[in-house]
């Protein structure tokens, strides 16, 4: 037993190794190529490859601040998976309105769009309290409904529905007009780092982790996340929160 037990955790040390080995690999990939665009645009103004007049170089300092924001992004992301994974993620639990939460939600994405002609639209009962944190009501919200607007079509809808869940907590519904995915990029989709690249998703930026981060604060909660999807007609993600229980809080 002694023997079995130890190559037990032989094997169990190799895995971790080999998880963390491809975990670091993935992440130093995703963080080299916006590395070496803002390089690029960096070298382009110091070379003065553009001439002399400083509109010029308005377009490529745009770019590169738009890469160093979603490393940013990516940085924040990483943060929260790993102190959801490893539990040392301070949580502050108390009575929340999800509803509220909910229009919090929808403000955040509403610049987004109408810039594209996307009609928002909240169905939801006046009030729907929880025990939960409000910080991971609002990553929820902001996973889903910021998907729901980039993976949409221009003048598509978005429709997010509220209802209690049984037993205590409540359901999360976010309907899109959007690009829609077939059973095997759904079959995938939460998994760290995958983004569902195809010729009509390759100019949407995104670090592949905020589906990631959603399942793991559903499980936070006991609860879980359900996708239906469909090319070309839209996506549906259904996420089930139970109220946190007492003492929970660290």
């Amino acid at each position: 037993r002694t023997v079995l037990a130890h190559r037990r955790a032989l094997a169990l040390a190799e895995e971790k190794r080999q998880v963390r080995f491809q975990f670091i690999r993935v992440l130093a990939h995703e963080l080299k190529a916006p590395l070496g665009v803002v390089d690029s645009y960096l070298r382009m103004v110091q070379d003065r490859a553009l001439g002399d007049e400083l509109a010029a170089y308005d377009r490529p300092v745009e770019r590169a601040l738009a890469r160093l924001d979603g490393m940013r992004r990516m940085i924040v992301d990483l943060l929260d998976l790993t102190r959801l994974e490893s539990g040392q993620k301070s949580r502050d639990l108390a009575a929340v309105d999800v509803v509220e939460e909910a229009r919090g939600g929808l403000e955040g994405v509403t610049a987004a769009a109408a810039a594209r002609g996307i009609a928002l639209a909240l169905h939801a009962p006046d009030a729907l309290p929880m025990r939960a944190d409000r910080g991971e009501l609002g990553i929820v919200f902001n996973n889903l409904l910021t998907n729901a607007v980039k993976y949409n079509r221009d003048g598509g809808r978005v429709d997010l529905t509220l209802r209690p869940r049984d037993g205590g907590g409540a359901v999360i519904e976010v309907r899109d007009t959007g690009l829609g995915m077939a059973a095997a990029d759904v079959a995938r989709l939460f998994g760290e780092f995958v983004r569902i690249k195809n010729e009509q998703t390759k100019g949407i930026e995104g670090t592949g982790l905020g589906l990631s981060i959603l399942r793991k604060l559903a499980e936070l909660y006991g609860g879980e996340v359900a996708v239906a999807s469909e090319p070309g007609v839209g996506t549906t993600f259904t996420v089930s929160l139970a109220d946190a229980p007492e003492g929970t809080q660290p």
